[in-house]
């Protein structure tokens, strides 16, 4: 009994200190943050474990397109004939304004000379459908069932049937991750239709809300007045809506006013986006993330030296010290005696 009690009584390899663990541990991690600062290991594995998640990532997202799915298929009959009056009759009003707006954009052309205004903004598009959803506090991202298997690349624009959702963040070999315009970190040039203010858009981690930043106490701004993007940043091209401003008030104290707005997209409810590809010869056309990466680096300029020039008088050099055994250097001439 007593060997059996010291037997139970000895410590085992979890009760041991954890300091071998943790110098092991540590010694790994300063090796992992080494070679993804030298080689970029970190994307690597990112990139791995983003092709390794879309399943998990899809079968996390199938209940609720099951249970779309079936809603919509048990649909009655009546209501799904309303709804397709209702489809045809907004489509023949989007027509009709598309055939005013190119009207429109053609005058335009003619007015200012632009030939190039004539080609088409949008090259191509693509229908995506989104697996998963990330909408907390501190992230606002979706994911989408194609990446660079589709031709699909990072901070390209998405949009669905109301306005902008986001651009791409992240693309993997099969998936991609979404950063909606309602994420913290996002932030989208915008302007107010009615009068051309121009302002910046930052999410504030509520797919309901968007925060209007940088814009001046004296600005006009009021409730209802809808936000498109306005071109500047170089990400989105100009003219897709954003949102609707839904709180406005100036503080005569204050440097800044105070607005708040709600997007235009259902970002939380919609199952299928667009990915946009962008004439780039087109003027609004945002510029190719693409190209930048072959810039080369710049030049840095060498210093400019300036000659001397004949009329510039030298400056007199100072007088070395003689070393000790040679000859004295010789007395200065005393001040007002002959020269």
């Amino acid at each position: 009994m007593a060997l059996a009690g010291g037997a139970m009584n000895r410590p085992s390899a979890r009760d041991l200190a954890p300091g071998p663990r943790f110098f092991l541990f540590a010694i790994l991690s300063l090796v992992l943050m080494y070679f993804d600062q030298k080689d970029g290991w970190g994307e690597r594995i990112r990139y791995g474990l983003q092709a390794a998640a879309y399943p998990i990532q899809v079968t996390i997202g199938s209940p609720g397109r099951l249970w779309s799915a079936s809603r919509e298929f048990f649909r009655s009959r009546g209501s799904l004939r309303e709804e397709n009056e209702t489809l045809r009759l907004r489509e023949r009003e989007l027509a009709l304004r598309t055939l005013r707006l190119n009207a429109l954009e053609a005058e335009n052309m003619r007015l200012r000379g632009l030939d190039t205004m004539s080609l088409p903004l949008v090259k191509k598009s693509a229908v995506v459908n989104v697996v998963n959803a990330d909408l907390g506090r501190l992230r606002q991202r979706l994911v989408i069932d194609a990446g660079q298997g589709s031709g699909l690349y990072r901070t390209q624009t998405l949009v669905d049937t109301h306005g902008l959702v986001g651009q791409l963040a992240r693309v993997g070999p099969w998936s991609s991750e979404v950063m909606l315009i309602t994420d913290p970190e996002a932030a989208v040039s915008v302007e107010i239709v009615r009068n051309g203010v121009r302002s910046v858009v930052v999410g504030t981690g509520d797919d309901n809300l968007l925060d209007l930043s940088l814009l001046p106490a004296t600005a006009d701004v009021q409730v209802g007045d809808e936000l498109v993007t306005s071109g500047l940043g170089g990400v989105f091209p100009a003219g897709i809506p954003v949102g609707t401003v839904t709180e406005s008030r100036r503080d005569p104290d204050e440097l800044l006013a105070y607005a708040r707005a709600r997007p235009a997209a259902s970002l939380s409810a919609s199952r299928q986006l667009l990915a946009l590809w962008f004439e780039p010869t087109h003027p609004s056309a945002p510029s190719d993330p693409r190209l930048t990466e072959t810039l080369p680096a710049p030049t840095v300029a060498s210093p400019v030296t300036v000659a001397p020039s004949a009329t510039d008088t030298p400056e007199p050099a100072p007088a070395a010290t003689a070393p000790a055994g040679n000859a004295p250097a010789p007395a200065r001439r005393p001040r007002g005696g002959p020269r």
